[in-house]
Order: C-alpha cells, then sequence, then structure tokens
C-alpha cells in the first residue's frame, strides 16, 4: 500500500470519531515464499494482508476493535464496535491522551526490486543451491522469502505516519543421514542476500558433523555464532521492562544503573542502522531515537512506557526497536582458533524460561554443533541442552567477533564465552 492510501484510509476511519480520543495502527504487506525440501521446489506461496487496529476512549475507558475490510461501511462499524467497547469497560488507569503531531525522520528500507520478485527469480537461485548439494549427495530444505511491509498511524491529535520496508530472507538446511548444517541470509534487499554462500556453509557444516560424537554435560567455553547469540540474548533485550523491574517482578530488579556485564558489552537500540534499520516511530506515535541499553557493562536504560516514565520522571525509550551489539573486525575463525577446548554452537532452539528472576533459560543446541580443541574444529557433536542465563553468557564474554544482521531485528557478533551450562544430552 502506498503512503496515499494509506492516509486516505485513515482519514477517513477518524472521520467517524464520537469518542473522546481515537488511535489507528494500519499494518500489512505482502510476503512471496518458495518453500524447498528434499532436494525440491515444493511450494510458491504469496500473502497479503492489511489490518487495521482502534483504539477509542472516553476518559479512561478504552476499547479496542480491528478489521481487514477498508471500505468505508466496514470503516464506520470498526470505529463504532471500539466505541462501544470503550463504554463497558473498567477504566484504564494507565492510559494516556494521544500525542500531538511529530516530525518523523525518513528511514530508508524500501526497495521496489526487492519487493516485487518474482517466483521465478527466486526459484532460480534455489535451484542453484539444490544442484550444489545434489553434486555432494546432499539434502537440502528451506525457503527464499521476499515482499515488502508498511506500517501506518494516525490519532484524533492530527498525528499521522508512515513508514514501508522491503524484506528478504533466505534459510536453509542441508541434511545427511547423520547430521545437518543451517545457515540464513537476511535483509532489506536483495543484494544483502547471497545463496551461494549460506548454503555453502550449511554444507560445510553438515559434512564436518556427520556421525556426531556424545560428550558429557557440564560448563564448557563456547563460540557463539551471531544466530546463536541473538537466540539467547533476544531474552535478555525483551525482558527489560522498567515497571516489571521497579515493581520486584523482573531478573532486572534494583539493577538499573549498575554493572551486569563485561566492559566491552554495547547493546542499543538505532533505528537509522543502516544494516538493520527499524520504524521512524513507535505505534502511539512518539518517534523513535537512538536508546543504550548496556553501555560499557552498565545497564543505562530499561524499557519505560509512556505512562511509566510519567509516573518514575524516568525518559521516555519506549520497547527496544532492533537489538544492535558491537562487535569486532575478529572473524569467527580467529574466534575458533582462540579455543584451547570447547564448542562451536550454529544456533539454539526451543528455548524456554526455567526461572524469570534469574532469567534462567533451557533450550538445544541445533544444525551444527562442533568440538573444538587447540584451536580447530575436529569433530560434530551430538546436540546437548543449556540451562544459562543470558546475564551470566554477558559476564563470562571473552571475544567479541564481527557482527551480522541475523533473522529478525537484530545485528550481532559472534561471541566466545566462557563456562557455559550444558545440562544433559540427546539422541541425535
Amino acid at each position: 500500500m502506498e503512503r496515499q492510501q494509506a492516509e486516505h484510509v485513515l482519514s477517513q476511519t477518524l472521520a467517524f470519531r464520537q469518542s473522546d480520543h481515537l488511535e489507528l495502527s494500519l499494518h500489512g504487506g505482502t510476503e512471496t515464499n518458495t518453500r524447498f525440501a528434499n532436494n525440491t521446489i515444493t511450494q510458491n506461496t504469496v500473502q497479503r494482508n492489511v489490518t487495521l487496529h482502534v483504539s477509542a476512549a472516553f476518559g479512561q475507558k478504552v476499547g479496542h476493535a480491528s478489521t481487514n475490510r477498508l471500505d468505508s461501511d466496514s470503516l464506520q462499524e470498526v470505529v463504532g464496535r471500539a466505541e462501544q467497547i470503550a463504554t463497558h469497560t473498567e477504566l484504564d488507569t494507565e492510559y494516556l491522551p494521544p500525542v500531538d503531531p511529530s516530525e518523523y525522520i525518513e528511514i530508508p528500507a524500501y526497495d521496489e526490486i526487492t519487493a516485487r520478485v518474482s517466483p521465478q527469480m527466486r526459484a532460480e537461485a534455489v535451484k542453484d543451491a539444490i544442484e550444489f548439494c545434489e553434486r555432494q549427495k546432499l539434502q537440502l530444505a528451506g525457503h527464499f522469502a521476499t515482499g515488502y511491509q508498511f506500517d501506518a498511524i494516525a490519532n484524533s491529535q492530527g498525528m499521522i505516519g508512515f513508514h514501508r520496508r522491503s524484506t528478504a530472507n533466505y534459510t536453509n538446511t542441508v541434511i545427511t543421514s547423520s547430521s545437518s548444517g543451517w545457515a540464513e541470509s537476511v535483509g532489506e534487499t536483495l543484494d544483502q542476500i547471497d545463496p551461494k554462500e549460506t548454503v555453502e556453509i550449511a554444507c560445510q557444516k553438515a559434512l564436518t558433523g556427520q556421525l556426531p560424537k556424545e560428550i558429557p554435560p557440564g560448563k564448557y567455553t563456547v563460540v557463539m555464532a551471531p544466530s546463536a547469540v541473538a537466540g539467547l540474548l533476544s531474552y535478555l533485550f525483551y525482558s527489560m521492562d522498567a515497571k516489571a523491574a521497579d515493581e520486584g517482578r523482573s531478573a532486572f530488579s534494583e539493577r538499573e544503573g549498575r554493572k551486569i556485564g563485561t566492559d566491552q558489552v554495547q547493546i542499543y537500540s538505532q533505528p537509522q542502522h543502516p544494516a538493520c534499520p527499524a520504524s521512524p516511530f513507535f505505534n502511539n506515535g512518539i518517534p523513535t531515537a537512538d536508546v543504550y541499553w548496556i553501555r560499557q557493562g552498565i545497564l543505562e536504560n530499561l524499557a519505560y512506557s509512556r505512562y511509566w516514565a510519567q509516573h518514575t520522571g524516568h525518559a521516555y525509550t519506549g520497547s527496544p526497536t532492533n537489538f544492535i551489539m558491537d562487535g569486532t573486525d575478529v572473524s569467527l575463525n580467529a574466534l575458533i582458533a582462540s579455543v584451547d577446548q570447547g564448542l562451536l554452537i550454529t544456533r539454539f532452539w526451543y528455548i524456554r524460561f526455567v526461572d524469570p528472576m534469574k532469567l534462567l533459560l533451557t533450550g538445544m543446541t541445533r544444525d551444527g554443533l562442533f568440538w573444538i580443541k587447540n584451536g580447530a574444529i575436529q569433530y560434530g557433536v551430538k546436540n546437548l541442552r543449556f540451562n544459562e542465563s543470558p546475564l551470566n553468557v554477558i559476564n563470562n564474554i571473552e571475544m567479541f567477533g564481527k557482527s551480522k544482521r541475523v533473522h529478525g531485528s537484530s545485528y550481532v557478533p559472534s561471541l566466545k564465552v566462557r563456562d557455559f551450562t550444558f545440562t544433559s544430552g540427546t539422541s541425535f
């Protein structure tokens, strides 16, 4: 949807307001996806959707409704439904009126070619990857998705905003009779996607990991690839709610302003980051801005909602817009070369909370776990289950590698971490 179309829908909707306040969020887009398995393209899908969310308020009585029908009658109906719900709700004591209009920076994140990639173009890239695997008698599975998304917001105070971004993601898993290897390529534009390199990395992992050996659980020095870092540390990043911490319901209670990681740990949100751009505004209409969450190992900010920022007198931060962690120029191979004895982890899966108050998590390794000895990969290892806290991880970092864009809104480095706790093995 173009900006003019979105703004027309929002202005139409606002015209039906009977409530004191109205806040609107219109979002949607198109995702086209080529899926493949067993060295065959199995499916090509196209998904298009647009959804309008309406919040209506009479004083502090707030109602919410949504629709994906954008004709005039449906717009009037969804506003009336939100307003009717509002009249029957209890007071929302944390509700604040809509914000006034703001100027939003333009964040370049949309590429027309990427948004309109043909199934044929994706199929050609997948065909080359399949042929590469077939020559080595390997099985390939994965998907190649392209498209775009947009977000448009408006309120009864006159605020209005629009942002659009294209998306591209190539992910593949290479499978042998006894191992698997995984890799992905993510970005906003096609020139950031490299299926050839991605399948080569996955093939190398699958071949190296054949006939994996079993090792006992325990504490190990690990090298975590960026996908593993993002999978684990994202639980830290999105658990930093200030209200929960102030009320003693969080692992971050009484930790703001205190050291929680090594001196080199720098984690922040930067909407204009060139490798990982985010939206120029929050859904409430406040412009997004750079926010340091952890600077030189110190928890500089928690995530403050409008209400909690007003309640505490702290500057508003909003929720994290993207997850940026500073790295270095050290390559993944150099991190591996620094390990006397330990493990290389490709990624994690089935991560779940064990104890939220300690930010203790459990999960398993997947698609490439390798034994390192004397600075070199020796062989594949059967997957292990871990019980570990991201808070321990950022305190036990020994080396930082190069940062890389991974799936979602994360740009993080590979890490060398000591004393990572594995509690049990698996049968695969």
